[in-house]
């Protein structure tokens, strides 16, 4: 029971950091514009500055990386207990 609630966590998790990472960096490729983390929040414009701005995306891109895997590490253990209690019930 205790490995179903942490697949379904680390895939819950995985979804939160993708959407509160994965949509600002799409709206930034749509518009443009990329908004800085640092304090103050600079905004970065494609058109203004290409190079940083490029740099930039791509690290935030590169950084999505962790919420896929922790998605895929969550749905492999998911199935796995799935499997296992398939193979543990009567008939199954």
């Amino acid at each position: 029971m205790i490995q179903l609630c942490a697949s379904l966590g680390a895939i819950i998790a995985g979804l939160v950091m993708l959407l509160t990472q994965g949509l600002p960096l799409l709206a930034a490729r749509r518009s443009g514009v990329l908004i800085s983390k640092a304090y103050g929040a600079p905004r970065i414009e494609r058109a203004a500055d290409p190079e940083r701005f490029e740099t930039l995306f791509r690290q935030r891109r590169n950084a999505l990386g962790l919420p896929l895997i922790l998605i895929g590490v969550g749905a492999v253990f998911l199935v796995q207990f799935v499997m296992f209690l398939a193979a543990a019930t009567p008939g199954g």
